[in-house]
């Protein structure tokens, strides 16, 4: 099934997800706190409504598959059942800067041993990749750098306020123009539902990427194809 290019979420199908975003709201959540001076307020409650569990991160989650712009409504929701009240937009731009300013308290691992590997065989097969990812451009960036990747892709697409989120089908008609391909030629490689109505929006062949029984079972019925790894796309690309 050869394609031409490919599009790859970021967090949870290139990154683990858990070792790095757990750690980092759980203390981006405390400096909002304290920046409000409302530390009675649990950091629990926050990550709950999250979707972290037990330090797991459901992938219906708004952690997992929202914006910042959403984790921020939340926020401000929370924040105003505990009779603290701000506005929303200004708890957005707490929780961008409290989530930038905390990006280090994470662990940045693959989601597997054989991953940049793959990365590194799917440019020598001339295969153009790119990344559509919720996060913003400060953390997408820094993550791929701790893994060694950055160079690797051709576009990298964030949460910049200019081309609209995913599930949006934007950035896929964008890299489509810029990589020259058309997307019957296209394959998105994600591990949420967003990732899945992406490559649906846009047209083009979805992969999920599964690292369980329970997550395989929430994609398969929209994905074409489900993996355990995102390595493993250079076995669907046969």
């Amino acid at each position: 099934m050869k394609k031409d290019a490919v599009i790859f979420d970021k967090d949870g199908t290139l990154i683990d997800f858990d070792s790095i975003w757990v750690p980092v709201s759980l203390k981006a959540l405390e400096n909002i706190l304290a920046e409000l001076h409302r530390e009675d307020i649990p950091v629990s409650e926050f990550l709950t409504a999250f979707g972290v569990h037990d330090g797991v991160t459901d992938i219906n989650g708004v952690l997992c598959k929202g914006t910042y712009a959403q984790m921020g409504q939340i926020v401000h929701e929370i924040l105003g059942k505990h009779g603290c009240s701000v506005p929303c937009e200004d708890v957005v731009k707490l929780v961008v800067d409290c989530y930038n300013k905390n990006a280090d308290a994470g662990e940045v691992k693959p989601t597997s041993p054989d991953l940049v590997d793959a990365l590194k065989e799917l440019k020598k097969q001339n295969v153009k990749i790119a990344i559509v990812t919720t996060d913003n451009e400060t953390i997408t960036r820094k993550c791929l750098r701790d893994l060694g990747i950055e160079e690797l892709f051709d576009r990298i697409y964030t949460d910049d306020g200019v081309m609209p989120a995913k599930p949006d089908p934007a950035c896929a008609y964008d890299f489509c123009r810029l990589a020259g391909v058309e997307k019957d030629r296209l394959v998105m490689v994600g591990d949420t539902l967003t990732d899945m109505r992406f490559a649906k929006n846009a047209g083009i062949m979805a992969v999920g990427v599964a690292k369980n029984a329970r997550n395989k079972e929430v994609l398969s019925p929209y994905a074409d194809v489900v993996i355990d790894r995102a390595a493993a796309i250079l076995d669907v690309l046969k």
